[in-house]
């Protein structure tokens, strides 16, 4: 019985060992992952922004270093005491990584995220009002670094260029350079490739 569990045992380390080898930025690859940022304005403004940013992300590569799939956006702003926004949205992204011998992947990114965001305003009696601002289209072009911590791990450092534009026109175009830090986990599926 021993013996039996044992090569079971040594058989699913090669098992284990063989598709995270091939998990990087193959074919067939799933991926899942995603950013996140906190913020504290530590300035002595009495407008004091304390800012909290998640992006998960789940994705896939078609073919052999074309990463494509979706991301999510949940964005909370605290502004002083007496504002507050929240800023959620979908969208897709597209990525090409550029294949290095070293455990670094660099890659060209994309991504165009369908947003809204809610404003709320309190007042100095502890009532409040929301209010439901237009909807903002984001797109991102970005470059990025992938560091591959083990073949299923990589960390992921992104330099994107943020434009945003809304549907009315009070709140106007901006753009702002953003740098991210994230991680994606890479499932490698045994099949075709």
């Amino acid at each position: 019985m021993f013996f039996l569990r044992k090569n079971t045992f040594i058989i699913l380390c090669f098992a284990v060992i063989y598709t995270t080898a091939n998990a990087q930025i193959n074919r067939n690859t799933w991926t899942v992952g995603g950013s996140f940022n906190l913020g504290v304005d530590m300035g002595t403004t009495a407008g004091a922004l304390n800012h909290f940013l998640i992006q998960p992300k789940v994705g896939y590569f078609p073919i052999k270093h074309l990463h494509a799939g979706a991301i999510v956006l949940v964005d909370y702003q605290k502004i002083g005491f007496r504002e507050a926004t929240l800023q959620t949205g979908y969208g897709p992204f597209l990525r090409y990584y550029i294949k290095t011998p070293k455990k670094i992947s660099p890659y060209i990114n994309t991504e165009v995220i369908f947003t809204s965001f809610q404003e709320f305003f309190y007042n100095g009696d502890g009532s409040s009002n929301s209010f439901v601002s237009p909807r903002e289209t984001l797109i991102r072009p970005g470059i990025g670094l992938a560091i591959f911590l083990t073949p299923h791990i990589a960390l992921e450092n992104q330099i994107n260029f943020e434009y945003a534009t809304t549907d009315k026109i009070r709140y106007g175009e901006w753009s702002v350079l953003q740098f991210s830090v994230g991680f994606q986990i890479h499932f490698y599926h045994i099949g075709k490739s």
